[in-house]
């Protein structure tokens, strides 16, 4: 089984958020700048989701994550883009 940590730094001076796969402590992906105000704006992630303690609440965004991840990858645009 694969575990994901999602690591996020709003509060720096250039902000951003990562998905890192736990064991070997690859970054995945890395959204900064527009690219992760446009997560923010879309509704895919929100703040209080990446605070909740609630491990059903993690699953589910870091879900939504991999599958923004593969969508940018395979289609060459993002989910939250018509």
């Amino acid at each position: 089984m694969i575990n994901y940590v999602i690591n996020a730094w709003l509060d720096k001076r250039q902000p951003h958020l990562e998905l890192v796969e736990q064991n070997s402590g690859q970054v995945v992906r890395r959204w900064q700048g527009r690219r992760l105000q446009e997560l923010f704006n879309s509704g895919l992630i929100s703040y209080q989701e990446l605070q909740t303690s609630s491990q059903t609440q993690l699953k589910k965004l870091v879900k939504a994550l991999i599958l923004e991840v593969t969508c940018e990858e395979l289609c060459g645009r993002c989910l939250y883009q018509s």
